[in-house]
């Protein structure tokens, strides 16, 4: 693991780890795990959450792996692909090391062509993942081998068997001769039902051009290069799952890839299933940063004398038969309706249809959802003959 300090886990985070009834300590598997940059579990691992088991066959990544490891990683100068011995390229640059070698039209395009550098070709034999003897479970696959993605996937199809998420780089500008590319990556993981969820981030730059000294570099970064995403076994499947395997993924999702409706889906089927207390959701959510929860709601005896004072005003002070009137009672009556008032709900919406249906044209939006507001409230009140009459 890369020497910088982890940042901290957050309150969300910790409310997990603290919370959740895991069997064991999720167990992430890093294939090229050359500490260049801090991975996304750093935070979690440094937390004591989870275990790595890593991969690196270069020389001096694997010695810096080493010399930094704590207690819950465990790293092999293995190179992992499908069995078979393969050529690694050692690159000028140690972060292009990679089986394949440089696709030059792709550098010269992005001005590049210095990457191009081989210091070095080693025949080396590689492992692949399914023929590992007691390899550790694989909870979250992290990988990053310049190429060699697909051929890794296709040969760990049992190691991937319970694997709830996969962290892989996607190429969109090619810069090895052979790599497979997005579509390739892609089509090798939806083959083992997964589905791309997001991308942590995307790498672009300018296009060399006549024109570049003039030009602000960060805002002309036309051309995709490269960029991380995160696939998901099928969210659709989430019932299928085990506990665990929910567990897991809530925890990821916070952790590693900040997916926080991903965790809230988690914890909802948790407690569907009676593993984890009903009020763990609202919890998780009161945990998270500020900005990234809605203001709360006003009470709702609060909201109904706001509405009737605003519609009392509005009243007074234009001719009741306009747009805005027409929000006010739609919005109050929705208030009603939810309060168990239906009756004054009723009155407000057939009030709101009526001025909606002077102003508006046919097929108008507001109309629409005027007359689906009051066809709700009919059927509440078991008037469902009015209320299919309103919908034809």
């Amino acid at each position: 693991m890369t020497q910088s300090a982890p940042p901290p886990l957050s309150d969300a985070a910790r409310l997990l780890l603290a919370v959740l009834p895991r069997p064991r300590l999720t167990s992430i598997l890093d294939i090229g795990a050359n500490p260049v940059h801090p991975p996304p579990y750093a935070a979690l691992l440094a937390a004591g959450g989870c275990r790595i088991t890593g991969f690196e066959p270069q020389e001096r990544a694997f010695a810096a792996l080493q010399a930094t490891r704590g207690p819950l990683e465990d790293y092999h100068p293995h190179a992992i692909g499908n069995g078979q011995p393969q050529q690694l390229k050692v690159y000028r640059i140690s972060g292009l090391t990679s089986l394949f070698d440089p696709h030059l039209p792709g550098l010269a395009a992005i001005g590049c062509l210095g990457w191009r550098h081989i210091i070095s070709r080693h025949d080396l034999p590689t492992v692949a993942l399914d023929d590992i003897p007691d390899l550790a479970p694989c909870d979250l696959l992290k990988i990053d081998v310049q190429g060699a993605e697909a051929m890794i996937l296709d040969h760990a199809t049992r190691t991937l068997a319970p694997t709830v998420a996969v962290i892989v780089e996607l190429r969109h500008l090619q810069l090895y001769e052979g790599e497979p590319m997005l579509g390739g990556v892609d089509t090798a993981l939806r083959r083992q039902g997964f589905q791309l969820h997001r991308f942590l981030f995307n790498k672009s730059t300018m296009l060399p051009n006549s024109q570049a000294a003039r030009l602000v570099r960060r805002r002309h970064a036309d051309q995709l290069i490269d960029g991380d995403a995160v696939y998901l076994r099928h969210p659709g499947t989430l019932p299928d799952w085990t506990d665990a395997q929910v567990m897991h993924l809530a925890l990821l999702a916070c952790t590693c890839f900040a997916s926080h409706s991903l965790v809230l889906r988690c914890l909802d089927d948790l407690v569907r299933r009676g593993t984890v207390t009903a009020d763990l959701p609202a919890a998780y959510v009161d945990a998270l940063p500020a900005e990234l929860r809605a203001p709360a709601p006003a009470p709702a005896a609060e909201a109904e004398a706001d509405l009737r004072e605003g519609l009392r005003i509005a009243r007074e002070t234009k001719s009741g038969d306009d747009q805005h009137t027409a929000l006010l009672m739609g919005n109050l009556s929705r208030l009603l309706r939810d309060q168990g008032n239906l009756a004054e709900a009723e009155s407000f919406a057939r009030e709101a249809l009526a001025v909606l249906r002077r102003l508006s044209p046919a097929k108008h939006p507001d109309l629409a959802g005027g007359t689906t507001l009051l066809s709700t409230i009919l059927v509440q009140r078991r008037e469902n003959s009015e209320a299919l009459d309103l919908m034809l």
